[in-house]
C-alpha cells in the first residue's frame, strides 16, 4: 500500500477514505495474485485463470484512476504492477520462498497482462463512455433511472474483453445501473450456442431416472482387454429406447459390460464391432459397426454405431471387439502427451500447466499455458526429450489408490477434472506421473516416435501442440521422406543441398522478377513518349492534361509511364492513365506537377472517386497517387469521367 501511495505521489496517511479504499484494493489484489502466478495460476478467459485476469484488471483499472502512470523508473509507459509485484515478493521471502525463485515469470506476466488491459481499456473506455452518455440522455428524455442494456454490456466484456465487474464500477460511478439480467440471458445464449457446436451426447429419453435405476453403470474391461462378451442392456435411436432393431439403423448401444473406451480425459472413443449370434452360439445373427463410445447418465457407455448386418434385441448376448490396430494409435499418443507435458515443464519451465487436450488415433494435441511462441530450439530440445525417453524403454506403472495418497505422491492433476475418492494413477517412473482414466502402452518403446507437426497460439496466453506418435509418427516420416525424394529427384541434388539450391532458385528467380518488371517499365516509358503529343491545354492556367488507356501495362511500368509523362511535360501537368494488366484488375495512376497541386487540385483524392467505379478504391500523396479495381470493363467510362472532372476542376479555379 505504501508502494502503491508513493507511485500516485501520495501520502496514505494524509489521504481520504476514498484514496484509502483504493490503496487497500491495490494491496489486496496484489497479494493475491503474485501467489497465484506463484502457484502456475496464468490469467486467461476461463476458470481459476480468469479469476487471476478480473483481479489483475481491476489493480490497473484502480491505480489508474488514482493517477499511476510508468513504471517507477522513469519509463512513463511502462507497466506499474511489476513494480508493485517487487515489493509483494520481499515481503514474501520468509514465507514462502518459492515465490522468490519465481521471480522472473511473475514480473512478466503481470507486465505482458498489464499493458495488453491498458489497450483493452482504451477502445472499451471510449465505447463505454459514449453507452454511458446515450444511458443518460436517454433516462433524462423519459425520467427514468439510468440503465445499460444487457447486449451493450455483454459487447463490451464479449467484444472488447471489458470485465463485467469493471463495466459495473465505472457505471456506477456516473449513476448508470447495468442491467445484469438481459447479460445473463445474452451470456446463455452464448453458452448454447458454444454447446450446439461440440459433438456432446446426452441420452434425451423422456424419463431418465428410469433408464438409471434399469440400466447399471458399465464395466469397464478394456485396461486388460480388447474383447468381451456382454448383454445388451438397452437400444436408442435418437435417444428413445426401443426394444429391436434391424440393418441400416442408426443405434445406440447400451451393455452391462464393455472392452471399449468412452470418449474422456481427452481420449476419443474406441471403433469397432459387436456381434450378435443365435442361441448357443449358433449362426451369426447382426454385426453392428461401432465409431464413436461416450459417457452418459453417470457411468453408463454408449456405442454409437451402425447395424450393418442382421437385426439385434434387447437381453441378447453379444461379442465386442475393440479394433486393436485403432486403440494401439490412442495408447501410444496418450503416453506420448503424458512425456510431452514432462519434456514442456523440463524446458520451458514448470509453471506452464495443461489448458486441454485430444489424444485421437493418429494424432495428439495439447493446450499448455505460455505466454509466447516456442523458439526452433525449445521445439527440438522437447522433441529430443520426448524420443529419449521412447527409447529409454521404460515399464510404466498403473495404481489405484487414495485421491490424497496420489497428491502426497506427487501425481500431477488436470484442474477442472473432477475426481472420485479413488484414482488412477499412471506413472513413468523417473519422467511424469499423472492421475489418468486413459489407456496407455506397457513400455515407452511401443510409442516409437514423437514429431512436433506445428506450435501455435489459440488463446491470450495459451499455445497449442500437435504431434504424432506411433504408427502415425511412421508414415508421417515416411511421407516427409518422400517428398524429400520428389524434391531431390525435381532438382538433381542430395537431400543435404536443398536447402542452397532452393535459395539460389529463389534469389535467380528475384533477378528475374526484377529485370522483367525493368524491361516493362522501359517499354510503357517508350509507350507513353509517343502518348505526350496527345496532351491538352486547359485554360485559364494554360495546364497540360494527358488522360489514356495504356492497354495491359501492369502497375509498376503504369507508375514509370506517369512519372515520365509528368516529368516531359512542361509544369503545370495533369496525367492520368489506366490499364487492365490482366486476371480482372484495373490500374489507375494519377501524377500532377507542383503547379497543378498549388492549385489545389490532389491526385490523392482525385483517383480514388475514379477508381469507384471500377469496383475499386486508393490514394496516396498530393502529387501522386495509384488506385485499383476488379472491373476492367468500367476503365473506359472512368477515364472519360476523369477526363471530364480534371478539365473542370483545373477550369474553375481563380
Amino acid at each position: 500500500m505504501e508502494k502503491a501511495a508513493s507511485m500516485a505521489l501520495v501520502s496514505y496517511s494524509k489521504a481520504d477514505n476514498a484514496m484509502r479504499t483504493n490503496l487497500k484494493v491495490i494491496g489486496d489484489h496484489m497479494r493475491a495474485v503474485v501467489y497465484l502466478i506463484s502457484d502456475g495460476v496464468i490469467p486467461s478467459n476461463i476458470g481459476r485463470g480468469y479469476v487471476v485476469r478480473r483481479l489483475i484488471r481491476r489493480v490497473v483499472r484502480t491505480g489508474r484512476l488514482i493517477g499511476m502512470r510508468g513504471d517507477g523508473h522513469e519509463n512513463s509507459e511502462g507497466a506499474f504492477l511489476p513494480s508493485l509485484a517487487e515489493t509483494v515478493i520481499s515481503l514474501s521471502s520468509e514465507i514462502d520462498p518459492d515465490v522468490e525463485s519465481r521471480r522472473k515469470s511473475i514480473l512478466g506476466e503481470l507486465q505482458r497482462e498489464e499493458l495488453r488491459f491498458v489497450q483493452t481499456l482504451g477502445r472499451g473506455e471510449k465505447l463505454l463512455d459514449e453507452l454511458l452518455d446515450e444511458a443518460l440522455g436517454s433516462a433524462g428524455d423519459i425520467g427514468d433511472k439510468p440503465c445499460l442494456s444487457g447486449k451493450d454490456v455483454f459487447l463490451l466484456y464479449d467484444t472488447y474483453g471489458f470485465p463485467i465487474e469493471i463495466t459495473a464500477e465505472i457505471a456506477s460511478e456516473r449513476g448508470v445501473t447495468i442491467d445484469m439480467k438481459g447479460f445473463d440471458i445474452e451470456m446463455e445464449n452464448q453458452r448454447k450456442q458454444s454447446q450446439a457446436a461440440h459433438n456432446v451426447i446426452k441420452l434425451s429419453v423422456g424419463n431418465e431416472t428410469e433408464i438409471i435405476k434399469s440400466i447399471p453403470d458399465t464395466e469397464f474391461l478394456g485396461y486388460e482387454s480388447l474383447f468381451a462378451t456382454a448383454v445388451v442392456k438397452g437400444i436408442l435411436i435418437n435417444g428413445n429406447p426401443v426394444e429391436n432393431v434391424s440393418e441400416g439403423t442408426d443405434v445406440e448401444i447400451l451393455l452391462d459390460r464393455t472392452p471399449f473406451y468412452a470418449e474422456s480425459g481427452g481420449q476419443v472413443g474406441d471403433n469397432g464391432f459387436l456381434y450378435v449370434y443365435g442361441e448357443e452360439g449358433g449362426k451369426q445373427n447382426a454385426v453392428i459397426e461401432i465409431k464413436d463410445v461416450q459417457k452418459s447418465l453417470g457411468n453408463i457407455f454408449v456405442h454409437k454405431g451402425t447395424i450393418k448386418q442382421g437385426s439385434v434385441e434387447v437381453g441378447k448376448k453379444i461379442d465386442a471387439a475393440v479394433d486393436g490396430k485403432l486403440r494401439q494409435g490412442a495408447k501410444a499418443h496418450h503416453t506420448a502427451t503424458h512425456l510431452l507435458q514432462s519434456a514442456l515443464k523440463s524446458v520451458i519451465g514448470s509453471e506452464t500447466s495443461q489448458a486441454g487436450s485430444l489424444v485421437a488415433f493418429d494424432r495428439l494435441r495439447f493446450d499448455f499455458s505460455f505466454h509466447r511462441p516456442l523458439t526452433e530450439k525449445e521445439l527440438l530440445e522437447i522433441e529430443s526429450l520426448v524420443n529419449q525417453w521412447i527409447s529409454d524403454a521404460t515399464h510404466l506403472e498403473t495404481n489405484v489408490m487414495a485421491l490424497q495418497d496420489a497428491k502426497n505422491a506427487g501425481a500431477t492433476a488436470m484442474f477442472g477434472e473432477k475426481y472420485g475418492e479413488q484414482v488412477r494413477v499412471v506413472e513413468v517412473p523417473g519422467v511424469s506421473m499423472e492421475l489418468c482414466g486413459g489407456t496407455h502402452v506397457s513400455n515407452t518403446a511401443e510409442i516409437r516416435g514423437f514429431k512436433i507437426i506445428s506450435e501455435q497460439g489459440i488463446a491470450s496466453g495459451v499455445r497449442r501442440i500437435e504431434a504424432v506418435a506411433g504408427d502415425a509418427f511412421v508414415e508421417y516420416v515416411c511421407s516427409r521422406d518422400n517428398y524429400m525424394r520428389h524434391l531431390c529427384s525435381s532438382l538433381k541434388v542430395k537431400a543435404e543441398d536443398v536447402n542452397s539450391r532452393v535459395e539460389t532458385i529463389v534469389e535467380e528467380l528475384r533477378t528475374a522478377r526484377n529485370e522483367a518488371s525493368s524491361l516493362r517499365s522501359k517499354i510503357a516509358v517508350l509507350k507513353a513518349a509517343s502518348l505526350a503529343s496527345k496532351a491538352v491545354l486547359v485554360e485559364p492556367h494554360n495546364v497540360r492534361i494527358l488522360v489514356e488507356n495504356m492497354g495491359d501495362v501492369d502497375a509498376d511500368g503504369l507508375k514509370s509511364a506517369a512519372e515520365h509523362l509528368v516529368g516531359t511535360l512542361q509544369d503545370p501537368a495533369a496525367v492520368i492513365l489506366g490499364s487492365s494488366p490482366g486476371d480482372g484488375k484495373v490500374s489507375l495512376v494519377a501524377a500532377f506537377s507542383p503547379g497543378v497541386v498549388k492549385l489545389g487540385v490532389q491526385a490523392g483524392k482525385f483517383v480514388g472517386g475514379i477508381a469507384k467505379l471500377c469496383g475499386g478504391g486508393g490514394g496516396g500523396k498530393p502529387n501522386f497517387a495509384q488506385a485499383g479495381g476488379r472491373k476492367p470493363e468500367n476503365l473506359p467510362d472512368a477515364l472519360e469521367k476523369a477526363r471530364a472532372e480534371i478539365v473542370a476542376a483545373l477550369s474553375s479555379k481563380a
